[in-house]
């Protein structure tokens, strides 16, 4: 597929992730230059077949004395498209280094400006990471407190100590002898 200005100047990689993809990036370069060279190898041709037709009309010139001013008038016209020609060819040449370079120049800088990126990111996610940490630690911490009051409390808890509350059962004692009290010694309880 032959290419065209336009074509170079916006043709598209696909990212990966450090940049572009260096092997579509070289295919690309690799037709670009091929391009070029079918080009130069057409004006080479077209060089020598300009050159061969000014030998064809020096030929004329010789054999044709009336046709001298002609011949003339056409060599220099053949050596101004030629060197029309060349200029052409260094020009062509010259625009397509310029584009290659700016095409690497701006993948290395879309390159730069994803790694910066990946950065910045890597930055939010280590401090939300921190965040979350301390946040952890923290509520380990209010837990563990938490937690040593409660089984505080219970160590504590008189239900739970191995000799039964004294004073609690002797006031037990006492109301039950007020609501029933001691039948006489002869009745049976």
């Amino acid at each position: 597929m032959p290419l065209f200005p336009l074509d170079i100047k916006h043709q598209e990689f696909s990212g990966q992730m450090f940049g572009y993809s260096k092997k579509e990036v070289r295919l690309f370069l690799d037709q670009v230059a091929s391009e070029l060279e079918e080009l130069l190898n057409k004006q080479e041709r077209e060089l020598a077949r300009r050159e061969q037709m000014q030998y064809e009309v020096k030929q004329e010139a010789v054999s044709a004395n009336t046709a001298v001013e002609d011949l003339k008038r056409r060599e220099e016209l053949i050596s101004r498209t030629l060197v029309f020609a060349e200029k052409t060819k260094a020009d062509i040449v010259a625009n397509a280094r310029k584009e290659a370079e700016n095409i690497i120049h701006e993948a290395e800088l879309k390159a730069k400006r994803a790694i910066n990126e990946a950065k910045q990111h890597l930055g939010v996610l280590e401090h939300q990471y921190l965040s979350l940490k301390e946040q952890k630690r923290q509520f380990l911490l209010q837990f563990q407190v938490e937690l040593q009051t409660f089984q505080d409390k219970i160590r504590t808890d008189p239900l739970l100590a191995k000799e039964p509350e004294k004073p609690a059962e002797g006031e037990f004692k006492q109301i039950r002898e007020e609501i029933a009290p001691n039948p006489p010694q002869g009745e049976k309880k």
